[in-house]
Formats: C-alpha cells, structure tokens, sequence
C-alpha cells in the first residue's frame, strides 16, 4: 500500500535490550576446590517454551540424553504500544552536501519522523538453585533507578538515538511438581518498557541551495 521499506528499528532495539543481560555471571562456590564461575545462556524465547525445553529432555540416535543446564535467560518482546506524548513533527529533513568537479551541490535525504512508541519486554530467569537467583537478580536491579539508557544506531540519519528502558515489576515463583526425583525450577519474571522510535522510509530529496529575489519599488 504505502511500498516496501525496512529500518530494522525494532530489530536493533531486541538486539540491544537482550545484549544487557548477555554478561550475566554466576558464581559456585566449592568447599574443596576454586570457585567455579558459570555465564549464564540468554535465549529469545517465552516463558512457556522454555520450561516445555527444560522439564521435557530430548534423544538423539544414539541414546544420550541431552537436557538443558541451568542457570538460563529468556526474554521475549511481547507488545508495542505508540506513545503521543512523544509525538514531534512529521517530516525532519536532514541535509548532506556532496561535491562534483568543484562545484558545492546541496542534497539531502528526508524521513517520516519517528514514531514514538513504548516497547514491552518481558524477562525470564530460571534456576534450579536460590542463590543463583539471587545473584542474577542483583546484577540487574541496581542498574534501573528507574530506567537505564542505551544508544542504538536505528537507521542512516539517526546514528544514536537514546533509549530509556524502565523496569516495570518483577515476580518470582518456585515450580515443584511430582516426587523428589523431580526437576525444581526457580523463575523470576521482569517486566521492562523501551521507550523507543519506529522511522518512516527515508527519500532523497533536492534541497534548495539559493534564491533570486527581484524587488520592485513603486513610486
């Protein structure tokens, strides 16, 4: 309808919010030996889909078991909302000058301007042991009092645009079912919100460079 374009905003912006937690570090402390230190996997992927990963192991051809290690990370993208209160103009023309055999020529490129909207996120930590919970979650909150910004490169005329993400909630829960030979899951849920930019498509455009005026005076 409108013709194809595609800036990536939305790309760039799950990118840059999963790349936060990609440094998440556990430590094991052993009474015997040194501390063993464990970086934690972070996955795109719901809450539900991962746990069905988790508590169902799968085979391959030759019988070994493979199952999923814990500590894990998951996080999902889960709504976009736009944001009037951040609503600016709609065109922002951004101007470039470029040079052919010494002449001095005035063009530039214009682009919808960005959209405000508010990114919802949702972050998930799974556990088998308390105090790796409690570890991942003290490398996370301290860090959003009450937001945290990231710059993104979202298009070619917008090289760094901030971003402010703010932590909305979080929830922990202990599942545990069946016997004692049962996998024991810990999970604590945050709830983030980006305050981010969709762009519209970017045109080259001819600016105007210079003008003659004729001024008539009458008697």
């Amino acid at each position: 309808m409108f013709g194809y374009y595609y800036n990536k905003s939305l790309r760039k912006l799950i990118v840059g919010f999963g790349t936060l937690f990609s440094n998440i570090i556990v430590h094991h402390e052993n009474g015997t030996g040194p501390t063993t230190k464990i970086q934690v996997p972070i996955t795109y992927s719901s809450q539900e889909k991962f746990i069905q990963r988790l508590l169902n192991p799968s085979s391959i051809t030759d019988g070994t078991r493979i199952e999923n290690q814990l500590p894990r990370i998951s996080f999902i993208m889960n709504n976009i909302v736009s944001d009037p209160s951040r609503r600016r103009v709609r065109f922002a023309p951004t101007q470039t000058l470029t040079s052919t055999k010494g002449v001095c020529q005035n063009t530039g490129t214009q682009i919808a301007n960005e959209i405000p909207v508010n990114v919802g996120f949702n972050l998930f930590i799974y556990t088998r042991h308390v105090d790796d919970m409690l570890q991942i979650v003290e490398q996370i909150m301290p860090f959003f009092v009450p937001d945290h910004v990231i710059s993104l490169d979202l298009n070619e005329n917008q090289s760094t645009v901030n971003i402010p993400i703010v932590m909305i909630s979080n929830n922990m829960t202990d599942r545990y079912e069946g016997d004692f030979n049962s996998r024991r899951l810990h999970i604590t849920t945050f709830s983030f919100l980006a305050k981010s930019y969709i762009y519209g498509n970017i045109a080259n455009v001819t600016t105007i460079d210079s003008s003659d005026n004729n001024i008539i005076e009458f008697d």
